[in-house]
């Protein structure tokens, strides 16, 4: 049996996995996704996050080759991939007045702290945003997609006075696989071992919904008791929209017009209201941190409140409600391994909203049966739903998705599911699943690369 170390700094990287878990000192074989699994995946995928993951991951590449090389900064390079780039061009930065991935990287380049991961953007300073600006304004930062990249890629040169330092993350927004110095290789890993395709998360990806939610079961109240954290942090964030009504004010509409003829104030609508917000205010540059879920923070908003609102609105106990946060994180997780990260298909709606549309649905008592139901409602209804990039309107497309969502759980509660026949829908909940990964990981590419050709007209370098 091979030795594991574990090693990762916002929490377990595994380095070298062979089906294998560490336990108390005492190596054992893991065979089949189990409570401890669980529990790992949980802590390393639920953590905090400031701002919209694609820049924060053009940022880290920035800072690590930054750090590596010293200096004074001349000039930075970015390439990303297709998908990274669509996400993160046209989003709010936390903490910053301007949007886009060149930002991003200057920014990060100045900061200089990879190890501050998913919130480093917690170090902009007014002198490093003003320095931040004087680099783009005067040229010295490009961005580029690399056509032959796919996930999460970014790949960063920054230039010094000490030279240069290359930096290139792939498979997870904070796996750093290579790291140069001068053209001299300091550190390197192969891809195949990186977070987003160890093999815990293909345990998990090989089980089936209602095996997940057994295993979730069987987790005591302490053991999930940090989940709380992602509660209180995505409704403070709610809360910020609804005070300051940031972005283009599609939260402030809504909570306005609450308890009135049109939108009214039941779950549902409570339920849209504060994704909306929280959503909003997120992609608009919010300088509060987000729980994330499956490496993204609107996953996480779009997973977590919802289940609260239901916990508090049918006054469930703790304990049921720290379950059905773990079940909906571990089948957003599912969820997103089938489809892929960063896919042509919008994985916060369809992915983030049917594994909180399924958790909801177990929170209000249903059956894996019922489950099912809930599914698949949400596979015949909001499948289709394209990506076009992170900006402040994902806040629309997740109110959509999370009116469905509670839709779907309330049909489903009531025995009430599409019928398999119809469209993409199957029998069970996993090969619903599997058909919405077919959609979008195979079957829209050549709508992705359409709305990418759009995107390329807007003063974007292609690299060769």
């Amino acid at each position: 049996m091979q030795k594991v170390v574990y090693y990762y700094h916002l929490g377990w990287e595994k380095m070298n996995y062979k089906n294998v878990a560490l336990i108390r000192g005492t190596v054992m074989e893991r065979k089949n996704f189990d409570k401890q699994g669980m529990l790992e995946l949980l802590h390393r995928n639920v953590v905090p996050a400031l701002g919209c993951t694609e820049p924060v991951c053009a940022a880290i590449a920035a800072a690590d080759a930054a750090a590596s090389v010293g200096g004074e900064i001349y000039s930075v390079m970015l390439k990303t991939s297709p998908g990274l780039y669509k996400n993160g061009c046209s989003v709010g930065i936390a903490g910053f007045d301007q949007v886009g991935l060149n930002y991003a990287a200057a920014l990060g380049a100045l900061i200089a702290k990879p190890q501050a991961g998913l919130e480093i953007m917690k170090f902009i300073t007014p002198s490093i945003a003003q320095k931040a600006k004087e680099l783009v304004g005067g040229g010295n930062v490009k961005v580029m997609i690399d056509s032959k990249a796919s996930g999460v890629y970014a790949h960063c040169t920054v230039t010094t006075s000490a030279g240069y330092g290359e930096s290139i993350i792939s498979g997870a927004h904070t796996n750093i696989v290579k790291r140069t110095v001068n053209g001299n290789t300091i550190f390197e890993k192969a891809t195949e071992a990186t977070v987003s395709d160890d093999d815990l998360l293909q345990l998990l990806q090989d089980s089936s919904v209602s095996h997940i939610k057994e295993i979730v079961s069987r987790a005591s109240d302490e053991e999930l008791d940090f989940l709380m954290d992602g509660v209180n942090m995505n409704h403070a964030l709610a809360e910020y929209g609804f005070t300051h009504n940031p972005g283009i004010g599609i939260a402030g509409v809504l909570h306005m017009e609450s308890g009135g003829d049109i939108w009214g104030n039941s779950l549902i609508e409570r339920a849209v209201n504060k994704v909306t917000a929280a959503t909003e205010a997120r992609l608009e540059g919010c300088p509060y941190s987000t729980m994330s879920s499956a490496g993204s923070g609107s996953k996480g908003i779009a997973v977590i409140l919802p289940i609260v609102e239901t916990a508090n609105e049918i006054k469930a106990s703790r304990s049921k409600l720290l379950h059905a946060l773990a079940f909906g994180h571990l089948l957003n997780e599912y969820i997103n391994r089938k489809i892929g990260k960063l896919a042509p298909v919008c994985t916060c709606a369809i992915a983030s909203c049917t594994a909180a549309s399924a958790a909801v649905t177990w929170l209000m008592g249903g059956t894996d049966e019922q489950i099912g139901f809930a599914i698949r409602n949400m596979t015949g209804s909001i499948a289709g739903m394209i990506c076009d990039g992170g900006k402040v309107g994902c806040a629309l497309k997740l109110s959509t998705a999370t009116y469905t969502a509670m839709l779907s759980a309330m049909l489903a509660v009531s025995d009430v599911g599409l019928r398999p026949t119809d469209g993409i829908c199957a029998v069970t909940p996993e090969e619903c699943i599997s058909n919405l990964a077919r959609i979008g990981a195979g079957g829209m590419k050549q709508m992705d690369q359409v709305i990418l050709d759009i995107m390329e007209n807007k003063n974007l370098e292609v690299a060769e």
